[in-house]
C-alpha cells in the first residue's frame, strides 16, 4: 500500500523565517515528498520566487511542485491594512540595508495553500472560494 504524507503548516512557523528560508523549508518538504497544506498565501512576488527557485532544482528525482492558493476576499479596510505592511516591509528592507541588518520577516496573507510534489498532484481545479486536487501514488 502507498501512503501520501500531508503536512498542515500554521502561517506563524513561516512567518518567522526570512522569505528564502521559507523557501527552502517548502521545497525541502515537497522534495521529500509531503503535500504541504499552509494557512496562509504567500505574497505574489514570494510565490513567483518558489517557482523559480522549484524549476532551478528541478531533476530526474525532482519534477518540480503544483501550488494552488485562495486569499480570503478583501475589503477595503484589509486592503489598506496589506498596503501598509508592503510598505513598511519595503522601508525595513531599506533601513536594513543601511545597517546591515538584512534578515527580514514577512508575514503571510490571510488564506490558505496548498502545494504538492508535480509526480504526485495529477489535477487542481480552482474556484473562486475553493478548490479541489487530484493525487495519485
Amino acid at each position: 500500500m502507498k501512503k501520501i504524507k500531508l503536512d498542515f503548516i500554521s502561517s506563524s512557523v513561516l512567518s518567522n523565517q526570512e522569505p528564502e528560508k521559507r523557501i527552502d523549508f517548502i521545497l525541502k518538504k515537497v522534495k521529500d515528498g509531503s503535500i504541504l497544506v499552509i494557512d496562509g498565501v504567500l505574497k505574489p512576488e514570494e510565490e513567483m520566487n518558489l517557482i523559480k527557485e522549484t524549476m532551478r532544482r528541478v531533476d530526474d528525482g525532482f519534477p518540480g511542485i503544483e501550488v494552488c492558493s485562495l486569499k480570503k476576499p478583501s475589503n477595503f479596510l484589509d486592503s489598506l491594512v496589506d498596503k501598509f505592511m508592503d510598505q513598511k516591509e519595503n522601508l525595513q528592507k531599506f533601513f536594513g540595508g543601511l545597517t546591515g541588518n538584512t534578515s527580514i520577516t514577512t508575514n503571510l496573507r490571510t488564506g490558505i495553500t496548498f502545494i504538492g510534489p508535480a509526480k504526485l498532484i495529477k489535477k487542481i481545479k480552482k474556484n473562486p472560494d475553493s478548490f479541489s486536487i487530484l493525487a495519485e501514488v
